[in-house]
Protein backbone atom coordinates (compact mmCIF):
# COMPACT_ATOMS: atom_id res chain seq x y z
CA UNK A 1 0.00 0.00 0.00
CA UNK A 2 3.22 2.46 0.65
CA UNK A 3 4.81 1.82 -2.69
CA UNK A 4 1.21 3.09 -3.97
CA UNK A 5 1.05 6.19 -2.55
CA UNK A 6 5.02 7.17 -3.05
CA UNK A 7 3.59 6.09 -7.08
CA UNK A 8 0.63 8.50 -6.73
CA UNK A 9 3.06 11.23 -5.25
CA UNK A 10 6.03 10.96 -8.13
CA UNK A 11 2.89 11.08 -10.32
CA UNK A 12 1.47 14.20 -8.94
CA UNK A 13 4.61 15.69 -8.24
CA UNK A 14 5.70 14.87 -12.63
CA UNK A 15 2.68 16.87 -13.46
CA UNK A 16 3.35 19.80 -11.03
CA UNK A 17 6.67 20.19 -12.16
CA UNK A 18 7.97 18.98 -15.38
CA UNK A 19 10.69 20.80 -15.85
CA UNK A 20 12.43 19.57 -12.48
CA UNK A 21 11.62 15.98 -13.46
CA UNK A 22 12.95 16.36 -17.45
CA UNK A 23 15.62 14.57 -18.25
CA UNK A 24 19.54 16.18 -17.87
CA UNK A 25 21.22 16.59 -21.38
CA UNK A 26 24.63 15.06 -21.37
CA UNK A 27 26.71 17.99 -21.87
CA UNK A 28 29.37 17.25 -25.46
CA UNK A 29 32.98 16.66 -23.54
CA UNK A 30 34.82 19.79 -24.87
CA UNK A 31 38.15 18.61 -27.32
CA UNK A 32 41.21 19.21 -25.14
CA UNK A 33 43.36 22.38 -26.50
CA UNK A 34 45.76 21.61 -28.83
CA UNK A 35 48.22 23.91 -27.54
CA UNK A 36 49.91 24.27 -24.23
CA UNK A 37 48.57 28.24 -23.55
CA UNK A 38 44.92 26.45 -21.31
CA UNK A 39 45.91 24.84 -18.20
CA UNK A 40 43.30 22.29 -19.53
CA UNK A 41 46.13 21.03 -21.59
CA UNK A 42 47.36 19.26 -18.94
CA UNK A 43 46.02 16.30 -17.63
CA UNK A 44 44.90 17.11 -13.30
CA UNK A 45 46.80 15.25 -10.19
CA UNK A 46 50.07 14.63 -12.12
CA UNK A 47 53.53 16.25 -13.24
CA UNK A 48 53.78 17.64 -17.02
CA UNK A 49 56.84 19.02 -18.34
CA UNK A 50 57.83 21.38 -20.81
CA UNK A 51 61.20 21.47 -22.74
CA UNK A 52 62.79 22.97 -25.65
CA UNK A 53 64.23 26.17 -26.78
CA UNK A 54 60.77 28.00 -26.84
CA UNK A 55 60.14 26.94 -22.99
CA UNK A 56 60.74 30.60 -21.99
CA UNK A 57 57.23 32.23 -23.92
CA UNK A 58 55.27 29.63 -21.69
CA UNK A 59 54.56 32.09 -18.94
CA UNK A 60 53.76 34.64 -21.83
CA UNK A 61 51.08 32.14 -23.65
CA UNK A 62 49.44 31.73 -20.65
CA UNK A 63 49.08 35.54 -19.51
CA UNK A 64 47.98 36.56 -22.92
CA UNK A 65 47.14 40.00 -22.98
CA UNK A 66 43.86 40.66 -20.69
CA UNK A 67 42.34 44.18 -21.31
CA UNK A 68 40.92 43.87 -17.33
CA UNK A 69 43.05 42.77 -13.67
CA UNK A 70 41.84 39.53 -13.03
CA UNK A 71 40.08 39.28 -9.42
CA UNK A 72 41.99 36.34 -7.90
CA UNK A 73 45.21 34.56 -9.75
CA UNK A 74 44.60 31.97 -12.48
CA UNK A 75 47.81 29.87 -11.63
CA UNK A 76 50.93 30.01 -9.28
CA UNK A 77 54.71 30.57 -10.98
CA UNK A 78 57.31 29.12 -8.39
CA UNK A 79 59.99 30.84 -10.41
CA UNK A 80 63.68 28.64 -9.81
CA UNK A 81 65.84 31.32 -10.79
CA UNK A 82 64.40 34.05 -10.13
CA UNK A 83 63.94 34.96 -13.65
CA UNK A 84 60.68 36.39 -14.24
CA UNK A 85 60.63 39.68 -15.42
CA UNK A 86 57.23 41.38 -14.41
CA UNK A 87 58.17 45.02 -15.78
CA UNK A 88 57.92 43.58 -19.37
CA UNK A 89 54.20 42.40 -18.91
CA UNK A 90 51.25 44.54 -18.43
CA UNK A 91 49.36 44.89 -14.66
CA UNK A 92 46.63 42.94 -16.26
CA UNK A 93 48.40 40.38 -17.11
CA UNK A 94 50.53 39.90 -13.96
CA UNK A 95 47.12 39.74 -12.00
CA UNK A 96 46.46 36.26 -13.59
CA UNK A 97 49.55 35.02 -11.73
CA UNK A 98 50.99 34.85 -8.19
CA UNK A 99 54.31 34.67 -7.90
CA UNK A 100 57.09 32.93 -5.76
CA UNK A 101 60.53 33.67 -5.83
CA UNK A 102 63.22 31.44 -5.44
CA UNK A 103 67.19 31.66 -5.84
CA UNK A 104 67.82 27.96 -4.89
CA UNK A 105 66.77 24.56 -6.39
CA UNK A 106 65.97 23.32 -2.83
CA UNK A 107 64.07 26.86 -2.21
CA UNK A 108 62.11 25.84 -5.67
CA UNK A 109 61.33 22.19 -4.27
CA UNK A 110 60.20 23.16 -1.39
CA UNK A 111 57.58 25.96 -2.63
CA UNK A 112 56.37 23.23 -4.76
CA UNK A 113 55.95 20.69 -2.29
CA UNK A 114 53.75 23.22 -0.37
CA UNK A 115 51.74 24.65 -2.83
CA UNK A 116 51.30 21.21 -4.07
CA UNK A 117 50.08 19.77 -0.95
CA UNK A 118 47.99 22.77 -0.35
CA UNK A 119 45.24 21.38 -2.03
CA UNK A 120 43.67 24.91 -3.32
CA UNK A 121 45.61 25.61 -5.81
CA UNK A 122 44.39 23.81 -9.14
CA UNK A 123 47.82 25.05 -11.29
CA UNK A 124 51.69 25.59 -10.55
CA UNK A 125 54.20 26.19 -13.06
CA UNK A 126 57.65 25.00 -11.77
CA UNK A 127 60.59 27.11 -13.84
CA UNK A 128 63.32 25.33 -13.37
CA UNK A 129 65.54 27.24 -16.46
CA UNK A 130 67.48 29.80 -13.77
CA UNK A 131 68.88 26.88 -12.12
CA UNK A 132 72.63 25.61 -12.70
CA UNK A 133 72.33 22.33 -14.50
CA UNK A 134 74.45 20.73 -11.88
CA UNK A 135 71.88 22.07 -9.09
CA UNK A 136 69.17 20.14 -10.76
CA UNK A 137 70.96 17.17 -11.26
CA UNK A 138 72.45 17.06 -7.34
CA UNK A 139 68.71 16.82 -6.30
CA UNK A 140 67.64 13.08 -5.56
CA UNK A 141 65.11 11.96 -8.44
CA UNK A 142 63.01 10.73 -5.18
CA UNK A 143 62.14 13.99 -5.20
CA UNK A 144 59.96 14.30 -8.21
CA UNK A 145 58.43 11.21 -7.52
CA UNK A 146 57.38 12.92 -4.19
CA UNK A 147 55.65 15.98 -6.22
CA UNK A 148 53.59 12.93 -8.52
CA UNK A 149 52.43 11.48 -5.84
CA UNK A 150 51.16 14.72 -3.73
CA UNK A 151 49.96 16.32 -7.06
CA UNK A 152 48.07 13.30 -7.37
CA UNK A 153 46.40 13.55 -4.11
CA UNK A 154 45.62 17.16 -4.38
CA UNK A 155 44.11 16.67 -7.98
CA UNK A 156 46.53 19.66 -8.93
CA UNK A 157 48.11 20.17 -12.51
CA UNK A 158 52.26 21.03 -11.88
CA UNK A 159 54.15 21.94 -14.71
CA UNK A 160 57.70 22.10 -14.90
CA UNK A 161 59.56 24.27 -17.16
CA UNK A 162 62.70 22.93 -18.28
CA UNK A 163 65.84 23.56 -20.52
CA UNK A 164 66.32 20.19 -21.15
CA UNK A 165 63.90 16.79 -19.90
CA UNK A 166 64.74 15.94 -16.19
CA UNK A 167 61.87 14.77 -14.44
CA UNK A 168 61.80 11.17 -14.51
CA UNK A 169 57.74 10.51 -13.40
CA UNK A 170 56.17 13.35 -16.15
CA UNK A 171 52.67 11.92 -17.31
CA UNK A 172 52.79 14.28 -20.07
CA UNK A 173 56.25 16.09 -22.08
CA UNK A 174 56.00 18.67 -24.31
CA UNK A 175 58.65 20.58 -26.88
CA UNK A 176 58.59 23.99 -27.30
CA UNK A 177 60.58 25.21 -30.52
CA UNK A 178 61.29 28.03 -32.47
CA UNK A 179 63.99 29.40 -34.88
CA UNK A 180 64.93 32.65 -33.12
CA UNK A 181 67.09 35.58 -35.63
CA UNK A 182 68.04 38.61 -34.65
CA UNK A 183 65.39 40.38 -36.82
CA UNK A 184 62.83 39.08 -34.20
CA UNK A 185 63.93 41.24 -31.20
CA UNK A 186 61.55 43.55 -32.53
CA UNK A 187 58.65 41.41 -32.98
CA UNK A 188 55.75 41.73 -30.70
CA UNK A 189 55.42 38.81 -28.03
CA UNK A 190 52.35 37.76 -28.90
CA UNK A 191 53.54 37.24 -32.34
CA UNK A 192 56.48 35.01 -30.85
CA UNK A 193 53.98 32.93 -29.00
CA UNK A 194 51.67 32.18 -32.10
CA UNK A 195 55.16 30.97 -33.96
CA UNK A 196 55.66 28.24 -31.38
CA UNK A 197 56.12 25.00 -32.64
CA UNK A 198 54.62 22.31 -30.38
CA UNK A 199 55.73 18.85 -30.27
CA UNK A 200 54.56 16.28 -28.15
CA UNK A 201 57.09 13.89 -26.95
CA UNK A 202 54.98 12.32 -24.68
CA UNK A 203 51.58 11.61 -23.62
CA UNK A 204 50.75 8.70 -20.80
CA UNK A 205 50.19 8.27 -17.65
CA UNK A 206 53.96 7.53 -15.65
CA UNK A 207 54.05 4.59 -13.55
Amino acid sequence: MAAAVIDELRRKLREKFPQAHAAVPVAAEEPAPERPFDPAFFPPGAISEVVGSGVGMLVAGLLGEPAECAALPDFVLVDGGDGFDPASYTAQACSRLLWVRCLTAEEMLKAADLLVRDGNVPFILLDTCGIARRDLQALAGSLWWRLKLAAEASGCRLVVMSASPQVPCAAVRVALTMGWGLEDFEVPRRDLVGRLRVGEERKRRAG
